[in-house]
């Protein structure tokens, strides 16, 4: 009788894996690991780019409004220069963010 429910609990007892899947578990957590510090700076330098954005937006805004009224000509390109950038930066942010999570696009 004894010996049945030791044979019972063994079946029911979940059984380690194989030593190719503890191997590639291990070589996925490594990548993983590695992809967390490109995602910490970005995620660092996208909230520094918003806190600038917040601290100098009345800067920004004068400058807008001197080339809205004919003073200096180049100051447009202030506000595209900022967009591209912000863009750039939370666009490889956002792309890293979630291929450290595991989601990619179908090819």
């Amino acid at each position: 009788m004894i010996a049945r429910a030791s044979a019972a609990i063994q079946r029911i007892r979940p059984r380690r894996a194989p030593l190719r899947t503890r191997a590639i578990r291990a070589r996925r957590w490594r990548r993983a690991r590695k992809r967390i510090g490109p995602v910490t700076f970005l995620g660092v330098l996208s909230a520094l780019l918003y806190y600038l954005l917040y601290r100098y937006g009345a800067d920004i805004r004068h400058m807008a409004e001197m080339t809205n009224a004919g003073e200096t000509k180049m100051f447009f390109l202030v506000p595209i220069g900022i967009a591209f950038v912000f863009s750039i930066v939370h666009g490889l942010f956002t792309d890293r963010f979630w291929e450290s999570v595991g989601l990619t696009a179908k090819r």
